[in-house]
This record gives C-alpha cells, sequence and structure tokens, in this order.
C-alpha cells in the first residue's frame, strides 16, 4: 500500500473523525503540521487515486471517509517492515529489539504469555 507520514497522519484523524471536509482536517492538523489548505487538498487527491479515501460532496465542501480500516494498513505497515529490514523473520527482529534492551520486563512476560498461548492452541 505504501502510505506516506502526510497520508498516515490524514488516516489517523479520519479513522477517529470520519466524515471531515477539507478546512476540518486542516485546521485539526494545522498545530501538529503547519500544513495549508492547499497541501491537504494535494494529499487527498493522492489519496483518492491510491483508493484510500473517499469524498462526497455537500454543496462546494468535499467530505472525506477512509476507504481502509485501520487494522489492514497496521498489518501491512508491519510486514513491509518485517520484509525489508528482517527478511520476513519475526525471530529476528523481536531479537534484535530485546538485544537494543526496546523490550521492557513487561514486554517480555507479554510476550512470554503469548508464545505460551499459541503454544497450547497448536497442540
Amino acid at each position: 500500500m505504501n502510505i506516506t507520514d502526510a497520508e498516515q497522519k490524514i488516516l489517523n484523524l479520519l479513522w477517529v473523525e470520519s466524515g471531515l471536509s477539507t478546512m476540518q482536517i486542516t485546521e485539526r492538523l494545522e498545530n501538529e503540521t503547519g500544513w495549508s489548505k492547499h497541501a491537504v487538498i494535494s494529499f487527498l487527491k493522492r489519496m483518492e487515486t491510491k483508493g484510500l479515501v473517499s469524498y462526497e460532496e455537500r454543496g462546494r465542501a468535499k467530505y472525506y471517509t477512509p476507504l481502509v480500516k485501520k487494522e489492514a494498513v497496521a498489518g501491512e505497515e508491519r510486514n513491509s517492515l518485517l520484509q525489508k529490514f528482517y527478511h520476513g523473520k519475526l525471530g529476528l527482529m523481536v531479537s534484535a529489539m530485546a538485544e537494543e534492551n526496546s523490550l521492557s520486563q513487561k514486554d517480555i512476560r507479554d510476550l512470554r504469555e503469548l508464545l505460551e498461548r499459541l503454544q497450547t492452541e497448536e497442540q
């Protein structure tokens, strides 16, 4: 799917508040991004082409709705990261994170519980 950071910001907003106008999107993201209305329009046009959003015209305004689910995008992004940096091997990624001390004790406990549950389900 290859979603840019700008597209991700807009999608994150639309997943929370679907059916926003171009002006509403611009206003809600203005403090965080500094984007102009024209920049937002450009991003939204590109997102339409990619099939990420659709719009409904009401008067002179367009109101945008996401066409993709957050879970689907998150899954694709995870898989892309896994393929790009770890050759599709989850164990390599977890190992790298553990060696960099990125895992808290709670993370380790949660992973252990997940692995135990998966192992039990497999049997």
